[in-house]
């Protein structure tokens, strides 16, 4: 997952200190801090300091579930990004002449001047809202009753979700300055091939085979002494963990056998890649990164009045930069 930057720690508290110190205001304009009206304290109270960590270890529970691909790649190429930036650009420079040799080291090689070129990703922001009402609140905070979490979890799912499939897909609609949103299942300067069976099924020499012409894709684009991570389907993945790689090594599942192939790094089961599907990444900075506008986060939103509900926005603003050089190698490999 994304972690938090001094930055955008000091955000996310300030909106929440912000909606506490208004909701205090407000009780106090209103009279709502008399011991006569202590059954409106609901109407405008700060939320606890608990129910902010409570909330927030839900989000991080619910997130390692929902976005396996994404919060693996968080977890090792994340780049902190401020959270007005639109667009995040990365630069690819061609070759710059030639080299030359001589004894005396009087240069006569041919100057050249490198091309620059100049490759945008946008950085959008993703959210979610859910509300409580106004006597929802009162009830809670005067007869200790849990406020219904089934709101504030959706939100997070759609967020979550929706950054999963960001990190996969990208996002037609987010075109900004003809960048457009791609991800590693689409992104045009990926290395593709087709799965040559379902892997569901097939054998170990079958799955072997496959990794390997995976594997393959990363050599043709100079990416040879590098480990990749590889993310599959779940029940593929569970199957080659449970079945035998063949009946002379009976004593070694396919999975095995696959993480023994030179080049393969970590595997990442996860629902979102489609059956049959392996994505190879080298997950290096000078290969993907994510941008990390802010993680997933819940903020209050400003309440005027007593009778206001309380309305959550759960947002996110995170992006999967897919980099290549001049010659278009890119250490993404796509089989499916």
């Amino acid at each position: 997952m994304l972690r938090y930057s001094p930055a955008q720690t000091a955000m996310l508290l300030s909106n929440r200190r912000a909606f506490n110190a208004c909701e205090t205001a407000m009780a106090q304009q209103y009279g709502l801090v008399n011991a006569d009206h202590m059954e409106l304290v609901g109407n405008a109270s700060p939320l606890p300091k608990d129910v902010w960590g409570d909330w927030d270890k839900e989000s991080v529970a619910l997130q390692r579930n929902l976005q396996p691909v994404f919060s693996d790649l968080a977890a090792a190429v994340s780049a902190p990004m401020a959270i007005g930036k639109l667009v995040q650009y990365f630069r690819t420079v061609s070759d710059s002449g030639v080299a030359n040799i001589s004894l005396d080291g009087q240069s006569e090689a041919k100057t050249d001047q490198p091309v620059y070129a100049y490759h945008g990703t946008p950085l959008p922001i993703v959210d979610s809202t859910f509300s409580y009402g106004w006597r929802q609140m009162a009830a809670a905070m005067t007869e200790g009753e849990q406020l219904d979490s089934d709101g504030r979890d959706n939100a997070v799912r759609r967020v979550s979700e929706k950054l999963e499939s960001i990190a996969l897909n990208g996002d037609a609609d987010i075109v900004v300055g003809g960048a457009q949103l791609y991800g590693l299942r689409n992104h045009p300067k990926r290395n593709t091939r087709s799965t040559g069976q379902t892997l569901n099924g097939a054998t170990g020499v079958q799955w072997e085979a496959d990794i390997i012409a995976t594997l393959k894709l990363l050599h043709g684009d100079n990416f040879k002494t590098v480990s990749a991570t590889l993310y599959m389907n779940f029940d593929d993945w569970f199957y080659a963990s449970s079945t035998m790689y063949s009946t002379q090594y009976p004593n070694k599942t396919i999975l095995q056998r696959v993480q023994e192939i030179a080049g393969v790094g970590s595997i990442v089961p996860a629902d979102s890649i489609a059956a049959d599907e392996i994505i190879a990444v080298v997950k290096d900075r000078r290969v993907i990164r994510v941008l990390n506008g802010m993680p997933v986060s819940t903020v209050a939103k400003f309440r005027a009045n007593p009778m206001d509900p309380y309305n959550f926005q759960t947002m996110a603003a995170a992006a999967v930069q897919i980099k290549y050089d001049a010659e278009d190698n890119c250490g993404i490999a796509h089989s499916s």
